[in-house]
Order: C-alpha cells, then structure tokens, then sequence
C-alpha cells in the first residue's frame, strides 16, 4: 500500500484475505436426538416431568409432546463437540420453552403461535460433550414438536498466520458504529453503514468542516477507504480523512481529497496507513459551490490480525481490545458481538441469577434484537421472580466490573466517571409502569444507593436522585413515546454531577468532539445537576424494572406485563 495521499477511483473492491498455512474447511453437522418427534411418546430419549402428555395435534408423524401446566417439562441429553456454536431448534404452537443447559448455564427462547411456528436458540458448548435440551411450560398450554440441533460450523483444520506475515492483506474491516456532530438535516450518519445504497440512504450535513466518525470497534491496520458518494456522478466532493486510536488525538492520513464527479458507485480512495479504531471524514463542500457534504454508504480497508492485538490504554470506552467488537450492528447474534468489553460487566436477571460470564450468554431476558443491532433487556413480571439484596423490583440490567472481568469496581466521585447508552425504553409494566433505565449506584451504608438514576413514569421521563432523598426530581421530558431512541450520558467530574440527553443521534460524537454543552440537562442555570461527595460508586445500563408480582397483583404472569429496553450502544470511562 502506498503512503502517500494520492486517490485512486475504481468500482471494484478487492478483498485479499491474510496469508494462512493452512485453508479451514467449515461444516455444519447435525446432532443425533432420540425420538425428535415424539413418535415413540415419552419412552425414550425424553424424561418428562407432569403435568405433561403426548399429543395427536402434531406437526408430522402422528405425535407431540404437550405441556399443559406449570413444572411441565422434558428433557433429554446429548453429546455434543467442545467450543462448538450449536442452533436448537422445535416447532411451538400455543405457547411454551426450549432451551439447552450447557454446564450449569441454560439457554432459552420463548415462542409459538396459533399454528406450529418454529422457534431457535443458540449457544456455544463451551468445554461440555454433554448437554441437556429441554421443553418447559411457559404461560399457557403449548405443544412440541420436530427438534433439531446443528453445529454452525466446525473447523477441521487449524488456521496459522505465517511468521513474519504482518497485515499483508486488504479488506473490508468491521463499522461497529457511526456518528457525527449531530447537525445532519435527518439523514443520519448510520445510513452509511446500514447496506442500503439508494440515495436516500444517506448522510448529510451542510458546513464547512461538518464530520461523520466511524468506530471499528477496536484498533486496525486502516489503509483506504470506499465511499460511495451522493451524487457522485454529478459533482465532486472535497473532503479531508483523519484516524485516532482514542478519539480524542487525530492523524491527518489524506488532506485535499477531491471525487471524480463522474462516479456514482463506490469510489477506493487510498489513505496514508495507520493503525487507528476511528475514522473520520471531514466534509469541505462540493464543486456545485455549495457547502453540503453527502455520503451514501461508506466501507474502511484494511486488516486486523496479531499486529493489533495489543491493549489500547486511550480507548475511551475504558475497555481491553481483547475483547472488543467483532460483528457489526445488523449482523450480532449474541449480546456480547455488541459489547466492546463483555468482561467489564455482570448480569442480573429477573429470576435473581447473576451471571459473570457473558460471551455468547443469551437467554429470555437478555438477547439480540431481530434487526441484529441491539441488546434487548427483558423483565417480565411472574410468580416466580427473584430480586437482588436491598431491592424489591426486579431487573435485566448491566453491572460494571474492572476491565479485565476479575473483581466487582468502586469508585468515589473524585476524578472524572462517564457512561454513555444509546438506548430505547420500549415496554412499560402493565399496573405500575416505571422503568430505570441507566443509574449510578452509590454508597448504600451511607443511605445512597441509585445516587442518579434515568427513570420512566407512563411518560414522564426524569432523573431521580435516590428516591427524591438526595435532591428533588428533574424532568427531561413530559412526554416521552416508546420506542424512541435516545442517548444519555452520566458525567461525575470532582463530586458535580451533569446529565447529556439526546435523541437526534448527535450526543456521542458531541461529546467526544468536546462541544455537547447543547444537551446539557440543566436544573436552572446550573450546569450540574448535584454536587455530592460519596463513595462504592459504579454505573449499571439496561433495565431495572420498578414493580414485583405483589404490586402488579393479577396482572402477574400475563404474557403483556414485563419491561424492556433496547440498548443500542454504551461505553464507561473513568479518569
């Protein structure tokens, strides 16, 4: 690759994969169950559990397994490959369970319908050759039929990098994420990445100097870019390309760009190599002597392989590259895809399991959304919740941990403490309908737990200070809808507390570009919204459902009574 910062246009894009001694072979494989159908009843493979029976409203054959109660279930084991992604899959109708247990771990998805529908969860067998599928009761009166479970893929052969071969290829790299400096006329910087090329997929922004950053989630070896422009056969842009390992310090790796105006697909501008996470496109205008800067969809070239490996101790999401973001938004199956650090948080669940472990963890209340892009916390209200100590409520909701997953953190409001969510509140308890979504748990022997708290009433949004013990109520707004996305950020810096919300996607790249005070959540004329010294602090995203099955009453166990939230994006930063 030339280091230089000449352009070169063409419309083809080239992907040379990393020199390998050795090419994988990958098969899908099926697993052997006995009696998948139940054309045998229960009398072998299955142990069942009442109240269960066999079925004539099948699927195929002549039989299925119905579930008619609650403590109904079956189950079977099979042997299965270590380290090994694995599909489970049964048709439903009405409504029940499946899952697999994995070593003390169970994986599960609801589903089902008025007719036979199919329902899949996935998970990875981890160092087990033994694990245990199941049907359960759930809700209501549900039958079972035809499962299958398949491996996604084995490797038959060992991959190696050959020594000496460093970043020698040339591909299209991972966009985790994209934003800009939030004064886009409504087309959005996250139409550039989402595959769709028709022209009003697009972002756009008018001003000299207007930005669009792209996150590769972890640092890369960055060395051209593909864009496509908007009206990229009528005009030519004028643009200038910087990358940053921290998106705080950038490296200017093309200054002066000019298009070809005579292109309307995919345009291969070579750039000055750099390792780098972030990429940003500096818009100067365009040849029409306007000051609009407009692209369609955007793809980074370059290589990831061991020369990026190491630790990126800048990184303002605070996290360890090791375990940063390898699928892009769209294409996630598993929670952790979306997390730039997965060891830096725990999990608790509505039923009172905690868990530390969370590559490839999924389940009911913690999942991927079915656009592939978000991480979905699931509360719902049942006779059979559990809670945690010093709460009443139930909950599907992040807790922070040290970067490298080994022990719970604390800290005081000393220093500099950040968390950023893009998030949407999406459900709301049928009786008692509040939601947190978003807090800093502080110090509870000293009488401050849920310090600073986002909180939902129907559709009062405000941030609530420990129950209006530490400070009265804030609104945000009056009138909040489900579903809206919004981003938020808790700012402690010395004690003084401030809060930045947004919904026009603009607050992220605000923030890092030093000049969000416009989304500042001001209480008067102050810029912070409590100054308070205290200690055993520590941020927590997702959903902490503000009700129980005492308060919700009849309403318990209704299919409709649960809370939830979408989180799209998140990162914490401590200074």
């Amino acid at each position: 690759m030339k280091l230089n910062t000449k352009l070169r246009y063409t419309t083809t894009l080239v992907a040379a994969a990393l020199s390998v001694a050795a090419i994988p072979a990958v098969n899908a494989a099926s697993v052997s169950i006995v009696n998948a159908g139940f054309e045998d009843s229960f009398k072998s493979g299955w142990v069942d559990t009442d109240p269960s029976a066999i079925s004539s409203d099948e699927r195929s054959g002549s039989k299925a397994a119905k579930i008619t109660g609650d403590g109904g279930k079956f189950e079977q084991d099979v042997t299965v490959k270590a380290n090994t992604d694995y599909v489970l899959t049964a048709y439903i109708a009405g409504y029940g369970k499946i899952g697999a247990s994995v070593d003390g771990t169970r994986y599960t998805r609801t589903g089902g319908g008025n007719d036979y529908e199919q329902v899949s969860v996935s998970f990875n067998s981890g160092s087990s050759t033994s694990i245990t599928i199941f049907g359960n009761y759930y809700n209501e009166e549900g039958r079972f039929d035809d499962f299958a479970l398949e491996s996604k893929g084995t490797t038959e052969t060992e991959t190696e990098t050959v020594a000496g071969d460093t970043c020698t290829g040339n591909s299209a790299l991972v966009i985790s994420s994209t934003s800009d400096d939030g004064t886009n006329d409504g087309h959005g910087p996250e139409n550039t990445i989402d595959k769709d090329t028709a022209d009003d997929s697009r972002w756009s922004s008018k001003g000299d100097g207007k930005t669009i950053t792209y996150d590769l989630g972890a640092k890369a070896s960055v060395k051209e870019l593909a864009v496509k422009w908007y009206k990229g056969s009528e005009r030519s842009s004028y643009f200038d390309i910087h990358t940053s390992t921290n998106n705080s310090n950038w490296t200017s790796v093309l200054s002066g760009g000019i298009s070809s105006g005579g292109d309307s697909s995919y345009e291969t501008i070579d750039v000055t190599d750099t390792e780098a996470r972030y990429v940003r496109v500096t818009g100067n205008g365009n040849s029409e002597g306007s000051t609009w800067n407009s692209i369609v969809e955007t793809k980074i070239l370059g290589c990831t392989d061991g020369s990026t490996a190491d630790t990126d101790t800048d990184d303002t999401s605070g996290s360890d590259s090791s375990d940063n973001v390898t699928v892009a938004p769209g294409d996630a199956e598993y929670p952790s895809d979306l997390m730039s650090n997965y060891n830096q948080w725990k999990i608790t669940y509505p039923d009172g399991v905690e868990d530390k472990t969370l590559l490839k963890a999924s389940n009911e209340y913690f999942y991927v959304n079915d656009e592939g892009n978000g991480i979905v916390f699931r509360a719902p209200v049942r006779s059979n919740n559990g809670t945690t100590p010093n709460s009443d409520y139930i909950r599907s909701e992040l807790r922070e941990r040290t970067t490298d997953g080994k022990s719970d953190i604390y800290w005081t409001t000393s220093g500099t403490h950040v968390a950023y969510s893009k998030q949407a509140i999406t459900h709301l308890p049928l009786v008692k309908d509040h939601l947190v979504a978003t807090q800093i748990h502080g110090n509870k022997d000293d009488g401050i737990d849920d310090s600073m708290v986002l909180r939902l009433e129907g559709e009062h949004l405000f941030l609530s200070f420990n129950g209006g013990k530490l400070r009265s109520n804030l609104t945000i707004k009056e009138d909040y809808k489900l579903g809206t996305i919004h981003e938020v950020i808790f700012e402690v810096v010395n004690d003084k507390h401030y809060v930045y919300y947004s919904e026009d996607g603009g607050l992220n790249a605000a923030y890092t570009a030093g000049n969000a005070s416009k989304y500042l959540v001001k209480d008067g004329s102050s810029d912070y919204v409590m100054d308070l010294n205290y200690d055993k602090s520590y941020f927590k995203i997702g959903n902490y459902t503000q009700t129980n099955a005492d308060e919700e009453s009849s309403s318990t166990d209704d299919e409709d009574n649960y809370g939830e939230v979408v989180v799209y994006d998140f990162w914490v930063n401590h200074e």
